[in-house]
């Protein structure tokens, strides 16, 4: 119980003494997100439907996927400075307590950060929309407009569950295996970033896209040989993803641990 009560405290305090950066990281990822719906989806919006819609769904998957993960792997930043490395020492916490605390908050509060940069975005876009079409002499449909350009993937299951169209369990199923997939790229992305003192999550980008492709041709082999592929791979991806965070969840940690040293020799690339 006295660990809870510490990370609890641990995240309180990096809450209150790192406002300015997620202040920073909130405007950062509303620009981003404005730039993407006011811009790309109105220069595709008079292409083609198809490429529009096909251009909406890729870039805000990139770019939501992408802004997590180059942050995460800054989420340890200070463990490759030296005075920054000593206040993390002098916390009254023990290392798996400063390690939980630090991960916790940055796979709950990161995406939080992002979610809310995209809901005021889409708020601003939506408003402009709607009042345009006021102007117009137009009924404005606000919430399809909001809906489209902001609902996370998860909540049209989420939705058609409770409308009966599918079975709460499956979402829920569903939810939980994405997460675990999601969860899996996060401590990743993470363990690179303590053991890479500079620009860690371009050695993991490059380090995932092998993997992938490693990935990929293994499955294409076991296709050739196999009816059942699409099942293996399936259930490959799944219990692959619990075993991969826990080892890069765990790769982290010790990686965390040797940089709690200040005098440690660790990569420097």
């Amino acid at each position: 119980m006295n660990t809870i009560e510490n990370i609890l405290q641990l995240i309180r305090f990096y809450w209150r003494t790192e406002k300015k950066l997620y202040l920073r990281l909130f405007l950062m990822f509303f620009a981003i997100f404005l730039v993407k719906i006011a811009l790309l989806d109105f220069i595709f919006m008079h292409v083609n439907i198809s490429v529009y819609n096909f251009s909406h769904t890729a870039f805000h998957t990139y770019i939501y996927a992408g802004s997590i993960f180059i942050t995460l792997s800054y989420l340890f930043n200070a463990v490759h400075h030296k005075q920054q490395a000593i206040n993390y020492l002098s916390l009254p916490a023990s290392n798996i307590e400063k390690f939980l605390s630090r991960f916790i908050l940055g796979v709950v509060g990161v995406p939080i950060l992002i979610n809310a940069g995209l809901v005021a975005a889409a708020s601003v876009v939506t408003l402009f929309l709607g009042t345009m079409d006021c102007l117009a002499g137009h009924q404005p449909a606000w919430l399809r407009i909001f809906d489209y350009q902001c609902v996370p993937l998860y909540v049209v299951p989420f939705r058609e569950a409770l409308m009966g169209l599918h079975p709460i369990s499956q979402f829920f199923f569903s939810f939980f295996w994405t997460n675990m997939f999601i969860l899996a790229h996060c401590s990743f992305f993470i363990w690179f970033g303590i053991a890479f003192r500079k620009a860690g999550w371009i050695y993991a980008f490059i380090t995932y896209f092998i993997v992938i492709a490693l990935s990929v041709f293994v499955l294409e082999v076991i296709g050739d040989s196999k009816q059942s592929a699409p099942l293996i791979a399936g259930t490959a991806v799944r219990y692959g993803a619990v075993l991969a965070t826990i080892l890069f969840t765990c790769l982290a940690y010790r990686s965390f641990c040797r940089a709690q040293v200040i005098t440690h020799k660790f990569i420097t690339l």
